[in-house]
């Protein structure tokens, strides 16, 4: 009696198994390349010229667009056509290079009982994105930052206490961008401050194009220990947006600024200025680490002696989910500063942060 029990339950196990394989391998999205190749998983995203396909067997890969011959999805995804049209649909090619989509016929979008779909056929190339950031489809805001947290204390024959806070949060739309940051670098020994400043900023960019922007910008600046009381820049610029994608960033910007300094001793002075800045930073080491490279000229158009450069390069290191270290050197330059004070200050700064994105 047991035996006979065993079998039906052992091929009942394998039909049930049969049927769960077969349901995986039906549910799977697929793409059809150009040479023939079947490739089945999830689709991730399609960003650019490249897809992201999820496999089970090779995890994430990156599949160029113009090689995909057909696409079918049995989930809808979220799509952004070249005309900007932003809509929820499953994909499917029946023929090749193209796609079909579903798009609703009635207004009534508060009743999803009484839509009623209309199929349509497209080329694939008017598939601008598929599951785009929120800034990428034109109809929300992409938030990332980061924030970053050095210092030391010593206590014994010499009390020393140092600290470094630094965040920058950028807030990016289809057509805009702003940039907010600031630094503020505290440090004493045996309770006389050896170091005090604060440097904040916001920009906001307009992009003309996909890649042109024009910009407007406004610094503070205080540093005790270089005699500045409170240095404002404030100007209008362009920039050209090499790249803007999450594993690499690059931006060119130039324009003309009016700078204002108020000094503790010397006579306070303000001269018109030509602004240059480069903000680049890229993924490196199988993307867990980032190399990253900033900095800005600021020269004096009445005065070469008006020069001042600042620039940061260094490393961020991932740590545990959103967690990092990081290592940078800094350097600010001023061709005149105050009178016996010196041209250059550097750091090199070990710091933990937290970004987000």
């Amino acid at each position: 009696m047991t035996r006979k029990k065993t079998i039906p339950l052992i091929v009942e196990s394998l039909l049930i198994a049969g049927f769960g394989l077969f349901s995986a391998f039906a549910n799977a999205d697929e793409i059809r390349l150009k040479n023939g190749d079947v490739i089945t998983g999830k689709v991730v995203k399609k960003i650019n010229d490249k897809v992201v396909f999820n496999t089970r067997y090779a995890g994430d890969i990156q599949v160029t667009w113009t090689e995909i011959e057909t696409i079918k999805t049995d989930e809808p995804q979220r799509v952004t056509l070249t005309d900007r049209t932003n809509l929820k649909t499953p994909l499917e090619s029946l023929d090749t290079g193209k796609a079909i989509i579903k798009l609703v016929k009635l207004d009534d979008e508060d009743d999803p009982k009484e839509k009623q779909y209309e199929a349509k056929e497209i080329p694939l190339t008017d598939l601008l994105y598929i599951n785009p950031t929120p800034e990428l489809s034109g109809v929300g805001v992409n938030w990332s930052g980061r924030v970053n947290l050095g210092g030391s204390v010593t206590q014994g024959n010499t009390d020393t206490t140092t600290l470094r806070l630094d965040a920058e949060s950028i807030a990016r739309t289809l057509n805009h961008r702003l940039t907010v940051a600031a630094v503020v670098n505290r440090a004493t020994s045996d309770d006389v401050n050896t170091q005090f400043n604060n440097r904040s900023s916001i920009k906001l960019d307009r992009f003309i194009s996909e890649k042109w922007y024009v910009y407007a910008n406004n610094t503070l600046e205080n540093d005790k220990f270089r005699d500045i009381r409170l240095r404002t820049t404030t100007g209008i610029g362009s920039g050209y947006q090499i790249y803007e994608q999450p594993d690499l960033n690059l931006f060119i910007e130039g324009g003309l600024n009016y700078v204002t300094v108020n000094y503790y001793e010397a006579e306070n002075e303000s001269y018109p200025g030509a602004r240059w800045a480069v903000k680049y930073d890229h993924r490196i080491f199988g993307g867990d680490t980032q190399f990253f490279h900033e900095h800005e000229a600021l020269l004096g158009l009445d005065n070469l002696d008006n020069t001042l450069v600042f620039t940061k390069t260094g490393l961020r290191f991932p740590i545990i989910n959103n967690f990092n270290a990081s290592v940078q050197y800094n350097m600010d330059w001023a061709r005149t500063p105050a009178e016996g004070r010196k041209s250059t200050d550097s750091a090199l700064i070990f710091s933990l942060g937290y970004v987000w994105q």
